[in-house]
């Protein structure tokens, strides 16, 4: 292992220990907006097509 894989390891770790916390919580917050969505489309029910059913 070169000194530049090694540093781009200690790189991402750092990075991971810094920032792995807000990113997590964006994550989840996204992942509930979607969830969000999701439910108001199954109360809006379903779309109904121009021209009749096929």
């Amino acid at each position: 292992m070169n000194p530049h894989h090694t540093a781009d390891l200690l790189s991402a770790a750092v990075f991971a220990r810094v920032f792995g916390s807000d990113a997590l919580a964006l994550l989840r917050r996204a992942a509930a907006a979607g969830v969000r969505i999701g439910i108001s489309e199954l109360r809006r029910g379903p779309r109904r097509r121009r021209g009749g059913e096929r």
